[in-house]
């Protein structure tokens, strides 16, 4: 029977499907359940830095009567920062406890000195590595490309001098030059690139007139592809392990993601329809590796990268290309 198993950012895991930040990483039944149906590794529901500074802000709005001193306001405001930043601790703390699969604590965050000193916290909690969401939006037409570039590395920089487990970054794919920003995270030192990252999208709701979030927030079986391009054409060039994310649905898109270079895959909408996926994504991969041979994920992983394939442009291609026949 061939070993599934994967090395993805220094941990061992017993296969390379991992659950990622969602609703079924946020409570310890769903984790219980997530390691019990074959997962590799999970990584815990993301702690919002958003969302806990607009929960904050609204419960100093109702207080504000009380809080009409500086000082006090800002005691208020680290007290109810730290208990939601405590929330998260505990339930790190007892995934730590209950699982033997390796949990990854996630921070989705906006500012960088906030955040920083947080990691130690969560390296003390147990977690085993950390995962970072940072892309913030440029939206002042003033900043140029280049300034967006060098916070986001700056703030890799920053972490990575602070943590002592693996850090890895979930990454959007808009970057004016994504090969270039992929090479600057592995100079750093980060451990592991999440490519990409599946956003907010808004929309409109014309009869209230107001934002709304898009009518699916779920992923496609069709999302795969530019995940798949990016990770064929730079796992090759970089040490970091790239970890494959959005649109894998099923063994056979993992198994492309193995072939193209990723060291790993996080799933979030397919296991969120039926969690027994993690099961027939693995039995599909071992199938596939019986009759081709291969006894381990390493005989095969990054066959189709780009540097080892003879047309190496071919992963580069972004043209539809008409296939030209005799007659007209």
């Amino acid at each position: 029977m061939p070993d599934l198993s994967a090395r993805y950012m220094s941990l061992d895991l017993r296969n390379p499907v991992i659950i990622a930040s969602s609703p079924l990483t946020a409570d310890i039944a769903n984790l219980r359940k997530c390691e019990e149906t074959g997962a590799g590794a999970v990584v815990l529901k993301s702690i919002f830095e958003e969302q806990i500074e607009s929960q904050v802000d609204r419960e100093m709005l109702q207080n504000e009567e009380y809080l009409s001193h500086a000082d006090a306001a800002l005691y208020f405001e680290n007290v109810s920062k730290g208990y939601y930043v405590n929330e998260y601790l505990k339930l790190l703390r007892e995934a730590k406890k209950e699982l033997s699969i390796p949990v990854i604590a996630s921070i989705n965050c906006t500012n960088l000195s906030t955040w920083v000193s947080y990691i130690k916290e969560f390296e003390n909690a147990g977690a085993d590595a950390i995962e970072l969401n940072y892309y913030p939006i440029a939206s002042a037409a003033s900043v140029e490309g280049r300034t967006v570039d060098r916070l986001a590395l700056d703030f890799a920089s920053k972490v990575k001098r602070e943590a002592s487990r693996p850090v890895s970054i979930k990454i959007g794919s808009r970057y004016s030059s994504l090969a270039n920003m992929i090479k600057g995270f592995d100079v750093i030192g980060i451990d592991a690139l999440v490519l990409f990252n599946r956003f907010y999208r808004p929309d409109i709701d014309i009869e209230s007139m107001t934002l709304s979030q898009a009518a699916n927030p779920l992923s496609s079986s069709h999302e795969y592809a530019e995940s798949l391009r990016w990770i064929a054409l730079m796992s090759g060039e970089v040490k970091c392990d790239l970890c494959a994310s959005t649109g894998i649905h099923d063994g056979e898109t993992m198994i492309k993601m193995l072939l193209a270079g990723a060291s790993a895959c996080q799933i979030c909408t397919a296991a969120l329809k039926d969690l027994s996926i993690i099961r027939t994504m693995c039995d599909t991969l071992s199938a596939w590796m019986s009759r081709h041979g291969f006894s381990s994920i390493s005989d095969f992983r990054g066959r189709l990268a780009q540097e080892n394939m003879e047309e190496t442009g071919l992963w580069e291609r972004t043209q539809y290309i008409k296939k030209l026949s005799g007659s007209n």
